[in-house]
């Protein structure tokens, strides 16, 4: 038997700008400015998760995919912007869009980075439910 798995619910965020840089895991802040960052980012996903959500029940199994939209060629390490995008994905947790982020209720999906001559990143979540086939 082999698995599939279901696409139920879905969630989109825009937000206009890439993630903080004090968030970045290469970054060397003062624990003051990166708690500063962590909490604004942790409001602006729940303030735009709210809008959307409505209080719904949260997602038990997700899957969380992210697109980042570059200003230029700079290289960016996708590893480096997906690691700064952890105080969003608890801001998720806080308002209650998904359970929780661990290996059992959390799926990775894709990562990308696109040059569109402007930053800001798309942060999409699917409710998922495995099935047997």
């Amino acid at each position: 038997m082999s698995k599939g798995i279901k696409t139920m619910r879905k969630l989109v965020i825009t937000l206009e700008h890439l993630p903080y840089r004090e968030l970045s895991p290469n970054a060397r802040e003062h624990w003051a400015v990166k708690n500063r960052a962590v909490r604004a980012s942790k409001e602006e996903i729940g303030w735009l998760a709210k809008i959307q959500w409505h209080d719904d029940k949260p997602m038990m199994k997700a899957r969380i995919s992210y697109e980042f939209h570059l200003k230029n060629k700079v290289k960016r390490d996708l590893d480096n912007l997906l690691a700064s995008c952890k105080a969003y994905l608890d801001g998720l947790i806080e308002v209650g869009v998904i359970f929780y982020d661990d290996s059992q209720h959390l799926k990775i999906g894709s990562v990308k980075a696109i040059i569109t001559g402007e930053e800001s990143m798309i942060i999409t979540l699917e409710e998922i439910a495995e099935i047997l086939k």
